[in-house]
């Protein structure tokens, strides 16, 4: 008897001292911003800090493509920098590339809420910078708890119309982040 209550009281120790392990409570997704129906997945890629999805238009791929829409989801790290950071990062190999014709600018900014910590909405535009194609895209980012998210929509053309600029923008103002709490 003695044995066992030893055993017993080794046990309660170890599992007292063990790292407390907890299985997530706090899932984060993007809600909104596109129409899955109108895209077929082109390419997804994924690794332990990120998940890459690439739609295309259902008669076009990966590698032949006039619109593309991509989906990003970040790990975020503890030390994450301010958003309008990010965004130029994000894009500073094009800038390299063509800085000539390259163009960037935030469109609005989103406000802090108990879901998002920051969002932005931005364009970019690479135009005659051979041997890419000329390119605009309309993106949002947003900062959750625990992710970061990127949704962009990007067209193969010198400037995309202000009708379906105008509608990408207010697609991705749509774009939330939801929270499934277990």
């Amino acid at each position: 008897m003695k044995q066992f209550f030893c055993i017993a009281l080794i046990v309660l120790l170890i599992s007292a001292c063990a790292p407390i392990q907890h299985k997530p409570s706090y899932q984060e997704f993007l809600m909104g911003g596109f129409e899955m129906k109108e895209w077929t997945i082109g390419n997804q890629t994924s690794d332990q800090n990120q998940r890459v999805t690439e739609f295309v238009r259902p008669n076009e791929n990966i590698d032949n493509w006039t619109e593309l829409l991509t989906s990003q989801i970040i790990r975020k790290s503890s030390n994450v920098e301010p958003i309008d950071v990010f965004v130029a990062r994000i894009h500073n190999e094009d800038r390299k590339l063509c800085p000539e014709g390259f163009e960037q600018k935030v469109i609005s900014r989103g406000q802090k809420t108990d879901t998002e910590e920051a969002s932005v909405i931005y364009e970019w535009e690479m135009k005659n910078c051979a041997p890419n194609a000329d390119q605009h895209e309309v993106a949002k980012i947003i900062y959750g708890k625990f992710s970061i998210f990127r949704l962009a929509y990007v067209e193969r053309t010198k400037k995309l119309s202000p009708e379906k600029r105008q509608k990408w923008i207010n697609n991705l103002k749509e774009a939330k982040i939801i929270v499934n709490k277990k």
